[in-house]
């Protein structure tokens, strides 16, 4: 290996090392927050649907 290539092959390989590393929590991360909302009992999903206010009525022109 020359020494001029050391520079990008250390960069690409650092960025590689990130990405198998975010690879790796992302579904960790998922998984955990998954079962915190089962726990907790609530849910994206689950929010309760605010009834609109009434509009008033537009009379005939």
């Amino acid at each position: 290996m020359f020494s001029h290539e050391s520079i990008p092959l250390i960069s690409l390989d650092i960025i590689m090392l990130l990405c198998v590393l975010a690879a790796f929590i992302h579904p960790l991360h998922a998984f955990w927050s998954w079962v915190q909302r089962r726990k907790n009992g609530s849910s994206v999903g689950k929010r309760e649907c605010q009834p609109k206010p009434p509009q008033a009525e537009r009379l005939p022109a």
